[in-house]
């Protein structure tokens, strides 16, 4: 920009240049020749001031020109892509977060899922040994209601919870069993019989 205005000047010097120049002349020719009039002279600046007049517009124009941003458009355009990266970036940035926290989130449910595993075997393991020693101590009490009269050991079942009655009842021998079976009521009879029934059937299975 600063060459084109450093262009114009030197061009307008120029012509104020030839300007004197053309007007020396023509002095000089007035001088030499008698017939050549001041009305000549006259109009011969006249001709000579008018194109100049003319021009001022034109370096005008071409000043304005020269304000004028060529690449306008280019710098709005990346401009305008500078923005989109920025914000891809950002939304990136964004997601990438979001998968460190889905991922420590799953890494939080993996090891709460172990923690549960862990507490289901241990859960199971004493489990299994509280039926064993429950098993264990109905069979205990089973020996204890075979020596005892089947009428009074009948009595005694009848006061206990259907669920431990059918239990010392399993483990009673078949023949004890059924002769404290004649001296149960038909209902505590019935109850001990649908809780055998009931638990021995996931065994079937």
């Amino acid at each position: 920009m600063k060459k084109f205005i450093v262009s114009c000047q030197v061009v307008i010097v120029a012509f104020f240049i030839m300007k004197i120049l053309f007007l020396m002349e023509a002095l000089r020719i007035e001088s030499i020749s008698p017939f050549f009039s001041l009305d000549h002279f006259g109009q011969a600046i006249a001709q000579t001031t008018k194109p100049a007049a003319n021009a001022a517009p034109d370096v005008k124009t071409d000043v304005k020109d020269v304000t004028d941003d060529p690449l306008k458009k280019e710098r709005d355009l990346l401009a305008s892509l500078q923005k989109r990266q920025k914000e891809l970036d950002m939304r990136e940035s964004s997601l990438k977060a979001e998968e460190q926290k889905m991922l420590a989130l799953k890494k939080e449910i993996m090891e709460r899922i172990d923690a549960l595993k862990s507490l289901e075997t241990q859960l199971s393991a004493k489990l299994d040994t509280e039926k064993t020693n429950d098993t264990k101590r109905l069979k205990e009490l089973a020996k204890v209601y075979e020596a005892t009269p089947p009428q009074k050991a009948a009595a005694m079942l009848e006061k206990l919870e259907v669920k431990t009655a059918a239990g010392i009842t399993i483990n009673m021998k078949r023949e004890r069993a059924g002769l404290i079976w004649g001296y149960l009521t038909p209902q505590k009879a019935v109850a001990i019989t649908h809780e055998i029934t009931r638990t021995a059937q996931p065994a079937a299975e």
